[in-house]
């Protein structure tokens, strides 16, 4: 069965934390190696806070 990329971050990130990561620490990690990926096509992306819905 093919792994979503969702899926596939979210096992990651399970990951990080489980080995005592912090996730602030993987949160900015994400956002700056999504900047590295996606900045080449000029995309611009918002997070948004689910919560605040």
């Amino acid at each position: 069965m093919k792994t979503s990329f969702k899926e596939a971050i979210d096992a990651l990130v399970h990951e990080r934390i489980e080995q005592g990561d912090d996730p602030m620490d993987l949160f900015e990690e994400l956002s700056r190696e999504a900047n590295l990926v996606f900045g080449r096509y000029n995309l611009e992306y918002e997070l948004i806070d689910k919560k605040a819905r």
